[in-house]
């Protein structure tokens, strides 16, 4: 096959991309039948089919904070 076919109907990996998003390895390989490695690469397919071109569009505020990493005051933001 090549390298944009898959064996997998549309709907199917849209099914397994949901499912890896709130079960379990185990869980999901076995209800769906498949093996881990077939879900990274459905995976690999699915989330460029929702990402927009732009990241960042319709961002209007982020925050940030400081973490201390030593005893002393010592701060990576």
């Amino acid at each position: 096959m090549g390298e944009n076919q898959c064996w997998f109907t549309y709907e199917f990996e849209e099914q397994v991309a949901y499912l890896a998003q709130r079960a379990d390895k185990t869980t999901l390989s076995s209800l769906m039948r498949i093996a881990w490695r077939t879900v990274g690469a459905i995976i690999e397919r699915v989330v460029p089919r929702h990402r927009s071109a732009d990241p960042l569009e319709g961002l209007t505020l982020i925050g940030v904070d400081e973490l201390s990493y030593r005893r002393h005051h010592e701060y990576v933001t």
